[in-house]
């Protein structure tokens, strides 16, 4: 009969713990993954958008496009569609029911026409060169039913909005009347690249030469040379 070693007692010793560990492992699993998923949230399409702790143009932009233009334009820059419509309320479906935005409508309301186009895809950017045309646009002849309500900054936020919303990327921090027109908005939505200026060359210092530093390589095979003679003489010892 083969004796039992110390190394087999210590080997014996981590395979019991290993075979304790997955045991609870599977006692534990099993409920986790049973879990059933939760129904998946649904989205209020009506909702006011999230503000972030610092709002930048764009994002404030974003607040006066629900505030002012969403209802006619659509939640996601896609016009007055029936699709859009059907995510308001049953009652507040047809625009141009008696007494609502029809013929009728009553002495501080206003007729609704019957086609709004989208504001968000590349043939309504299109029509724009730069962004100041875009501003110029909106501020002179939105809101339909009161041009040049708003603010000037204002209109500023819902233009940054608009070409967000479009992937567009103005390269500034805030559009305004001194950079507007220098930002390109049929190009890009064409998706032509605006030219850039070239890089200019950097005077480096030549590289320094690479040596070898052979005294710290000789110091480290040593090294990992003493490492293997230690384990070897080690497990001389365990397997007597």
């Amino acid at each position: 009969m083969k004796a039992t070693t110390k190394g087999d007692g210590g080997r014996s010793r981590l395979w019991q713990a290993a075979c304790l560990g997955l045991l609870l492992i599977l006692l534990v699993a099993p409920p986790a993954l049973a879990q059933e998923p939760g129904p998946t949230p649904t989205e209020d399409r009506l909702a006011a958008p999230e503000m972030p702790a610092e709002p930048g143009q764009a994002d404030l932009g974003a607040m006066v496009y629900y505030l002012v233009c969403m209802s006619c334009h659509g939640d996601r820059g896609q016009g007055l569609t029936d699709e859009w419509r059907s995510a308001w309320a049953e009652g507040d479906q047809n625009c141009w029911q008696p007494k609502c935005h029809g013929a009728n409508h009553p002495q501080h309301g206003f007729e609704l026409v019957r086609y709004v186009p989208p504001v968000v895809g590349e043939s309504v950017m299109a029509r724009y060169e730069t962004a100041a045309s875009l501003h110029a646009y909106i501020s002179e002849r939105m809101p339909w039913q009161d041009p040049g309500a708003q603010t000037e900054e204002e209109y500023w936020q819902v233009t940054a909005h608009i070409l967000r919303a479009n992937g567009i990327e103005t390269g500034v921090e805030e559009l305004g009347p001194e950079n507007a027109a220098q930002v390109p908005v049929a190009a890009a939505a064409r998706g032509e690249a605006p030219a850039l200026p070239q890089p200019t060359a950097l005077d480096l210092p030549p590289p320094h030469p690479t040596t070898t530093n052979w005294p710290v390589i000789a110091a480290a095979l040593v090294a990992l040379l003493a490492l293997i003679l230690a384990w070897a003489m080690w497990r001389r010892r365990q397997a007597r």
